[in-house]
């Protein structure tokens, strides 16, 4: 049998699919900020039509409980979210940061090494998990001491603020 070609780099290395190397993706991520601020919303009763139509604008997310509905959504898009529903609790001033590198499900510990140099650090994070990759959202008060934190575990995209 022949050893098949860079058989020693990984899949991402290979340009063959996300990473499931925790190792890889500490060292090959970088971050950045999404564009505008971003709001959740959460209520009670399921989420109407409009408020799915609102998923067409990347990025946003929602999340369907027994116990409601969480729309995380850009925050010029939230008076309309509660005028449909105004009972809804609101956090505003979110700030939605992307991680770059696209990430196997089998990859085990990412968000954990993350979310733990954040607690240390004293921010609240709220995690987004997309197919491909991980998200973390956190209030603008706390950006700056996040980026402080996120500058030391990974390269920061240049064009992220």
């Amino acid at each position: 049998m022949v050893p098949e070609k860079n058989a020693h780099l990984s899949r991402s290395e290979r340009g063959e699919g996300p990473t499931s190397s925790l190792s890889e993706a500490l060292a090959g991520t970088t971050w950045r900020e999404e564009t505008g601020r971003f709001a959740l919303a959460g209520f009670a009763e399921g989420p109407r039509v409009e408020d799915l139509a609102l998923l067409g604008r990347a990025p946003s997310q929602i999340v369907r409980e027994e116990e409601g509905t969480t729309l995380l959504v850009a925050e010029d898009a939230l008076e309309a979210v509660i005028e449909r529903h105004p009972d809804a609790r609101i956090e505003r001033d979110l700030v939605w940061i992307r991680f770059s590198m696209a990430m196997d499900w089998e990859l085990v510990g990412f968000l954990a090494h993350v979310t733990t140099a954040l607690a240390e650090a004293g921010v609240p994070v709220g995690c987004v998990c997309a197919f491909d990759r991980d998200h973390l959202f956190v209030a603008e008060a706390h950006l700056e001491r996040a980026a402080r934190v996120l500058d030391g575990l990974f390269v920061a995209q240049e064009d992220r603020r």
